[in-house]
């Protein structure tokens, strides 16, 4: 028994000489595993926060791009309109508000194109600070965000159910704008901007040079087939629409009234109109902004609201006051394929 408990006691040493070597290796695993795990959390937080600024960069771009297009489809000098608005938009977007615009060029006459760049606040180099990933080596990295808008004249929108003629809109344009007009497709500067009447009962007044009734069909009257509600949805390209004939203002608009006069309305233009009343068709040709000032719609107060710079409407009179004006929108569900004339509505998108 005794050369047992021999044996035995040595045992036990060589066991407490593993184990010290088994706390050495961990030790080591656990360094080897502390390094990587301040890897994986360099890498979560630093590409957390590029991402982050990345999303920053984007929205700086975007609304510069939209900025510089919107005042560039106003007519204003684009090359100028780049340089105001770039790195002002830029920052306003950012956390830090610090960013770069690192670009801005116009790909062709109707696209601006604007690329961002990360910097840190009060320097211009082109480098965005990490943190953790420095215990690795990497104290920066370079993010860029890239958009492009562009402005054209509508070819397809949804609009109040109402049509003018071409005849009487050219008539609110200098020599110079008609030329140009029909020259390029489009003209510069806004048209005169004289309060009118554009009457749509039977008693409407004939515009010089113009066809009998402004070219209203007989019995139409300007009122357009609606689609939904009070609009219409009016697609240039199939070039005509129908005509919902009669003076009546449709009972479908009167909660649109309140809300007419606030800004410019697109409104689609004719050129041609033919057959009468209900089965009578306008033959389209573009849009115009047009910036409603007064109405008589019926004979009621809730109907009328008079513009006294405008020629008067009483008694049965019915029409619309207004001037022509320009207007950019960005509202969505405009389309533009090219090739429509600009008359003065434009719309302007991100095209990325």
């Amino acid at each position: 028994m005794r050369r047992l408990t021999g044996r035995l006691r040595g045992g036990s040493a060589i066991t407490r000489k593993n184990a010290e070597g088994e706390r050495g290796a961990a030790a080591v695993i656990v360094a080897f595993t502390m390094v990587v795990l301040l890897g994986f959390t360099a890498l979560a937080v630093d590409v957390g926060a590029v991402y982050a600024e990345k999303a920053q960069l984007q929205n700086g771009a975007d609304a510069t791009a939209l900025a510089i297009a919107n005042d560039c489809a106003k007519g204003l000098n684009c090359p100028t309109a780049m340089g105001a608005a770039g790195n002002r938009l830029a920052d306003v977007n950012a956390n830090d508000s610090s960013s770069g615009v690192f670009s801005v060029t116009q790909p062709n006459a109707t696209t601006v194109r604007v690329e961002t760049n990360a910097q840190a606040a009060g320097s211009t180099d082109d480098s965005f600070g990490l943190f953790f990933a420095r215990v690795l080596g990497n104290e920066s990295a370079v993010i860029h965000a890239v958009a492009q808008a562009s402005w054209g004249a509508p070819s397809e929108a949804t609009t109040l159910p109402w049509t003018i003629s071409q005849c009487v809109f050219k008539k609110y344009l200098t020599p110079s704008q008609l030329a140009e007009l029909s020259s390029t497709g489009t003209f510069t500067g806004d048209p005169i901007p004289t309060h009118i009447l554009l009457r749509y009962d039977e008693n409407t007044p004939d515009y010089p040079g113009c066809a009998p009734q402004n070219g209203y069909a007989e019995g139409g009257f300007g009122w357009l087939d609606r689609d939904t509600g009070c609009s219409a949805d009016i697609n240039i390209a199939e070039s005509e629409v129908g005509n919902d004939p009669g003076n009546d203002f449709p009972s479908e608009c009167t909660g649109i009234i309140s809300s007419l006069m606030k800004d410019p309305v697109l409104i689609p233009i004719f050129s041609t109109a033919t057959g009468t009343g209900q089965h009578a068709t306008y033959g389209l040709v573009g849009f115009i902004a047009f910036q409603i000032t007064g109405y008589k719609f019926g004979g009621t107060p809730a109907l009328t609201n008079l513009d006294p710079a405008a020629p008067s409407c009483t008694g049965n009179c019915r029409g619309i006051q207004g001037y022509f004006t320009r207007y950019v929108s960005l509202a969505e569900g405009l389309s533009t394929s090219g090739g429509t004339p600009n008359y003065g509505a434009t719309s302007v998108w991100l095209s990325d």
